[in-house]
């Protein structure tokens, strides 16, 4: 995949939306390229965007369509706040309005209750370590049950929509962990037959005719149902 195909399905939804005449919407997407560190896991949280993946972010923001503010949230780990930056920078640089970024549990890994443990367990078992959280052979005093956690994730994305004003796009950076549960859960779309989640992929909340829906490049809107917040 190259700079150009990053970032762009969920750039080209948004711009079918707007073209239909959406005034607001709520994403979340991954993060741009970053650096791994496999020999040290416990690194994992400090790794930063790579030279690319900067490039990346800052080239999406140029290409998102023109007649939004662009409101941000992101998680509250480096490279989601890293992405979010560059995002800004570019949309800002073609006459494009934003507003800062702010933090979002919801976007962080917040469902991980004892990262250490869970770190351990992403050793041994990666790259299986989704389908068995899923499948509940983790523990939930590692890591909370995922539906209830993609649960959460969508109603936040639907708050934010709400309380949106028109022609504003609220913007959430975060981690494949966080679209691969609305993906499963919300949209019925399994990473075993989608495959893995890109960088700068993302998914899109928006309201039409009096309902709301959620949509990606791999499948068609799917419409919402209120769920129960889960802690």
């Amino acid at each position: 995949m190259n700079d150009i195909e990053f970032g762009k399905p969920v750039r080209d939804i948004i711009r079918n939306l707007s073209d239909r005449g959406i005034k607001k919407m709520s994403v979340m997407m991954r993060h741009s390229a970053r650096h791994y560190n496999w020999e040290q896991p416990k690194e994992e949280p400090f790794l930063m965007l790579t030279e690319e993946g900067k490039e990346f972010a800052y080239n999406l923001g140029k290409t998102l369509p023109p007649g939004f503010t662009l409101k941000f949230y992101s998680s509250v780990v480096g490279r989601c706040i890293e992405t979010a930056y560059l995002i800004d920078k570019g949309y800002v640089s073609q006459g494009g309005i934003t507003d800062h970024n702010m933090m979002e549990p919801c976007l962080s890994p917040s469902y991980v209750k004892k990262p250490f443990e869970l770190m351990k367990i992403l050793q041994e078992t990666s790259p299986n370590f989704i389908r068995q959280w899923f499948n509940g052979e983790i523990s939930a005093e590692i890591i909370a049950p995922p539906q209830g956690a993609a649960h959460n994730i969508i109603n936040m994305l639907e708050s934010k929509l709400e309380n949106l004003p028109e022609n504003h796009i609220n913007l959430g950076i975060s981690h494949d962990w966080n679209l691969y549960l609305v993906k499963e859960y919300i949209m019925g779309l399994k990473h075993e037959d989608v495959g893995r989640v890109a960088y700068l992929e993302g998914l899109i909340v928006y309201r039409e005719q009096g309902k709301t829906y959620v949509v990606n490049h791999q499948c068609k809107p799917v419409e919402l149902q209120k769920q129960e917040e889960h802690t």
